[in-house]
């Protein structure tokens, strides 16, 4: 659901930052194919797999709690089966997230939805902006 996103819309990630939350690395390659430098965050140490990713894509263990750095950092925060860390938006930031219903976050503005057949089941794909 985030490459036929990312193709659509025509999206460049030159020198903008990217968060993949749930370790989905293959998704975070997929962004760093866009330009993106991205992070991707893992429960633990075992889902890391650093071995597959290339330089522009960087592991990072936040089982619960992100490092405030990150606060208003990313261009682009991806959510795939869980709510976003929204505070990691940076302003004029995207959030794309996938679920089973639309997701709408407090601070956020809904931009699209869309429901998308993905491997025999349908899901849910929002796109949100931050517009401060």
């Amino acid at each position: 659901m985030l490459t036929d996103w990312t193709t659509v819309a025509g999206v460049d990630g030159s020198g903008l930052l990217a968060l993949v939350t749930g370790a989905a690395t293959a998704e975070g390659i997929h962004l760093a194919t866009l330009g993106y430098e991205v992070f991707v965050t893992h429960p633990d140490a075992t889902s890391v797999d650093d071995a597959e990713a290339p330089s522009h894509v960087h592991h990072v263990v936040a089982p619960d709690v992100l490092p405030e750095e990150w606060t208003g950092r990313f261009d682009l925060v991806v959510a795939l089966d869980g709510a976003p860390p929204v505070a990691a938006v940076a302003p004029q930031g995207l959030v794309l997230v996938v679920a089973d219903e639309a997701t709408e976050l407090d601070g956020l503005r809904v931009l699209a939805t869309e429901e998308v057949r993905e491997l025999g089941e349908v899901r849910t794909r929002t796109v949100l902006a931050r517009l401060d």
